[in-house]
């Protein structure tokens, strides 16, 4: 939010931001979500409030779901805190996990995308465990929550290439065209 907002008053952008942006484009291609948590939600609808913020968070909040607790989802972030996460970190982690849509039309996330570099060692560090511990409790769940997975926890510009796929494509076939 921090770039568009940036980018309409024509300031220079830091290179995260630059990421983040990139990221934040790529949720318009097909199949593609990109969801937020609550907390950042919350923000964003006091800032709405602000005229010179409204259109551009209008703007992104079209673009963006909010991703909701689901079943589960207080006992996992429980759990995520017995690895070393905060608070915070484990609630976003379980969102990533046991985190719905407001239609439930989605269970978790593929990816949790964060500039925290501590969250995301911890993350490297304790996922094998982690992964464990989630095999452990998918019996023990409803039908419809044992596809739970884990997310994988990334900086921005990590996320794979895979998701360009379709725009990659796209240009190849134009390229073809006009030869």
């Amino acid at each position: 939010m921090e770039a568009l907002l940036k980018l309409a008053s024509a300031q220079e952008l830091t290179i995260e931001e630059i990421h983040a942006l990139g990221l934040y484009e790529r949720a318009d291609l097909p199949g593609m979500r990109l969801l937020i948590v609550p907390p950042t939600d919350n923000v964003l609808k006091r800032l709405a409030l602000f005229a010179d913020y409204a259109p551009l968070i209008a703007l992104f909040r079209s673009r963006a779901e909010v991703i909701l607790p689901a079943r589960y989802f207080k006992r996992w972030a429980r759990r995520l805190r017995d690895y070393g996460f905060t608070r915070e970190d484990a609630a976003v982690l379980a969102l990533g996990t046991f985190g719905t849509n407001r239609d439930a039309s989605v269970l978790g996330a593929h990816f949790v995308a964060t500039f925290d570099k501590p969250m995301i060692n911890n993350w490297r560090m304790q996922q094998a465990p982690i992964q464990k511990r989630l095999a452990a409790m998918r019996p023990h769940l409803q039908l419809s929550y044992r596809a739970a997975a884990l997310p994988q926890v990334r900086r921005p510009e990590h996320i794979p290439e895979e998701s360009l796929f379709g725009i990659q494509r796209l240009h190849e076939e134009t390229a073809s065209y006009e030869a």
